[in-house]
């Protein structure tokens, strides 16, 4: 059915969530100027959504979904100045208390990760 089209993914999953969450926020406010607001944007998102699924440029939407999706993913490493050079030592989290070898200058000390 979606033959070279990206379909739905995470992002627009959210870009429909956002749509949904304004077009109720315009129904709620009872001023008629001040719901035009957010009704645009529920549309804007609506109009975005439809882009994303219907388009033919896979690896640019893979691209922004990716870009999305890591925001919410954490960094499985710790990073460190060592304490002669500065110069920045990359840990792996979760070890609990490690003995950190400087890859500058050799100098040798202990952090909790």
């Amino acid at each position: 059915m979606l033959n070279g089209r990206t379909g739905f993914d995470a992002l627009s999953f959210t870009t429909l969530i956002l749509a949904i969450v304004s077009a109720v926020l315009a129904s709620v406010i009872e001023n008629q100027l001040y719901a035009m607001i957010p009704a645009v944007i529920a549309v804007a998102f609506i109009a975005y959504t439809i882009f994303r699924v219907l388009s033919t440029n896979v690896g640019k939407r893979r691209y922004e979904a990716e870009k999305f999706s890591s925001l919410f993913k954490k960094d499985p490493y710790k990073r460190f100045k060592c304490p002669k050079c500065k110069t920045l030592c990359r840990v792996p989290r979760h070890k609990g208390k490690i003995k950190i070898h400087c890859p500058s200058c050799g100098h040798e000390f202990v952090k909790r990760t």
